[in-house]
């Protein structure tokens, strides 16, 4: 009976990235994406996902070395394949920096790939985008991203996961109000200085020249 409901409390725990690269051996791959290697990174992630056994979890960071390295198409290929094949696609808990080793470098990355996808691809790229936002924290574009999704594709069931996924997200720390402007203090008014001498002064009289006086 405990047993029971130790594996019952283990199974509710939700599966973090760090135990699903250590289970597939992931830790090469992963450093080559991390030294910004994208290329390098999905072609070993790769070699994982067709080696014997169930590998599917891994098109996860498959499919985000893909969309670091400018295949958004693909990117979201995989990224939808993984919500199909990996049955805890859903409750993975993973972190942009566990993946790429900063906050803010996925994101950055999206912004820079995400934008030249070709015509009729927009739905994939799409998905991989609002996943990679999503993971970096990126609520509102990861719902901007979901959205054009949508329009796109329908309200499918991989568009209802990650929205559930979405309102789960933490809510981004708003940002940090602005100090105060300090005000001038008023300039002292200097008191008991030292007296000021002033210059001679030179005061012309009104006199007569004293031809006129001697005249009258």
């Amino acid at each position: 009976m405990i047993a029971l409901l130790f594996a019952t409390l283990l199974a509710q725990q939700e599966p973090t990235y760090a135990e699903l690269s250590r289970k597939h051996g992931l830790g090469a791959a992963d450093q080559r994406l991390r030294e910004g290697k994208f290329l390098e990174a999905a072609v070993a992630y790769r070699n994982v996902l067709m080696s014997p056994g169930d590998r599917e979890a891994v098109r996860v960071p498959l499919a985000m070395a893909l969309l670091a390295k400018g295949d958004a198409v693909y990117a979201g290929i995989e990224i939808r394949r993984a919500h199909l094949l990996y049955p805890d696609f859903s409750r993975l808990a993973i972190d942009a920096a566990e993946l790429f080793g900063s906050k803010g470098a996925l994101a950055k990355l999206v912004d820079a790939r995400a934008g030249k996808a070709a015509e009729g691809d927009e739905a994939e790229v799409n998905a991989a985008a609002a996943y990679a936002y999503l993971i970096d924290g990126e609520r509102d574009r990861a719902q901007a991203a979901l959205t054009k999704y949508v329009q796109l594709r329908g309200s499918d069931a991989f568009a209802k996961d990650l929205k559930s996924m979405l309102a789960r997200a933490p809510a981004g720390k708003p940002p940090a109000a602005s100090p105060p402007a300090t005000a001038a203090a008023p300039t002292p008014l200097t008191q008991g200085g030292a007296p000021v001498r002033a210059g001679t002064r030179f005061i012309e009289s009104e006199a007569r020249p004293r031809g006129e006086i001697l005249f009258k």
